[in-house]
C-alpha cells in the first residue's frame, strides 16, 4: 500500500486543535460538512438571528469525536452512527439529534457497476488506484465497512494496520486528509474514490472524475449533533434548536449547481 504525506489538515475558525475560549458554541465538525459549503450558510445565518459566536474545527469523524471526549468542545457534528453511540455509551455526549442526511457516491473515472459493492469489487479485481481519506471519519468508516463485507462476501484479502481496514495492494492510497483533499487526489492520479454527496457536488466543476449513485442502503448518511457532557451551554442549545427549526429551511433551500447536497428529514 501506498501512503501519500500532504499538507497538515485544514482547520477553520481556530489554530491547531483548540477553538478559541471566548466563542459562544466551540464546535468540531466533519470536513464535509465544511467542504460542501453548508455549514457557514448555517452559522451566518444562527449568529444573525443569536447574539452568540461560533467557532469551528473542521475533522474527520474519529478526530472529532476525540476532542469532544477530552472536553476541548463544546458540541460535534458528526457522521458515524456506530461510533457516536460508543461515544454517549462511554457519558461523553448527552444526546444525539440527527438534523440532515445524504448519502456516499462512488468518483471514479467511468464505470458501469450497478452497486457500491460491484464497484468497489472492480477496483480489486483491476487493480485500479483507489484513494482513501484514511482520517477514521465517517466516509472514512463507510469504506471500512464496505470492504470488511467484500471480505466476508467475496473473500477479498484485507489487511488491519494503522490505516484501517483495507485491501492490500499499491493500488490502494491511504492519505489521512479531508474529502475535499481526498478527492483532488483520486482526480489528479484518475483514481476512485468514496465521498459524500455534499463536497462530491461541492467539487464537480473542478474534476474530471464522475459522480455515481447507487441505490444502496448501505451509503445512507445521516449527520447528527451531539452537546458534549459538562461543556454543552445555552448557546449550544440555541444552536441545536435552530439546526432542528431555521436551520430546516436553510440546509433544505441550499443548493450547489442547481442539485441539493442535503437533504432533511421531513423532506427526503
Amino acid at each position: 500500500m501506498a501512503t501519500f504525506l500532504l499538507a497538515s489538515m485544514s482547520l477553520s475558525g481556530c489554530f491547531g486543535t483548540s477553538v478559541s475560549q471566548e466563542a459562544d458554541v466551540r464546535l468540531a465538525t466533519t470536513t464535509s460538512m465544511r467542504d460542501s459549503g453548508l455549514l457557514d450558510v448555517l452559522i451566518e445565518e444562527f449568529t444573525s438571528l443569536h447574539d452568540h459566536t461560533v467557532e469551528y474545527v473542521a475533522v474527520g469523524t474519529g478526530a472529532a469525536l476525540r476532542l469532544g471526549e477530552q472536553g476541548d468542545v463544546d458540541a460535534l457534528i458528526v457522521h458515524a452512527p456506530d461510533r457516536e453511540q460508543e461515544f454517549l455509551d462511554e457519558g461523553y455526549g448527552l444526546n444525539r439529534t440527527s438534523f440532515a442526511w445524504n448519502s456516499f457516491v462512488f468518483l471514479a473515472p467511468s464505470t458501469e457497476t450497478t452497486s457500491i459493492a460491484e464497484a468497489f469489487l472492480e477496483v480489486v479485481n483491476r487493480s485500479s488506484c483507489f484513494v482513501s481519506r484514511g482520517d477514521f471519519s465517517g466516509t472514512h468508516e463507510k469504506e471500512q465497512a464496505i470492504w470488511r463485507a467484500l471480505n466476508e462476501t467475496h473473500a477479498i484479502e484485507v489487511v488491519e494496520d494503522q490505516n484501517g481496514l483495507h485491501p492490500i495492494g499499491e493500488w490502494y492510497h491511504s492519505i489521512g486528509q479531508g474529502m475535499g483533499a481526498t478527492i483532488n487526489m483520486a482526480d489528479e492520479k484518475r483514481c476512485s474514490t468514496l465521498s459524500d454527496r455534499g463536497t462530491a457536488l461541492k467539487f464537480q466543476s473542478q474534476i474530471d472524475l464522475q459522480r455515481y449513485e447507487y441505490n444502496d442502503s448501505v451509503l445512507f448518511n445521516p449527520y447528527s449533533f451531539i452537546p458534549v457532557t459538562g461543556m454543552a451551554n445555552e448557546g449550544t442549545q440555541l444552536f441545536l434548536h435552530y439546526l432542528q427549526n431555521e436551520g430546516q429551511i436553510t440546509t433544505e433551500a441550499f443548493s450547489i449547481d442547481g442539485e441539493r447536497p442535503f437533504f432533511v428529514y421531513d423532506q427526503p
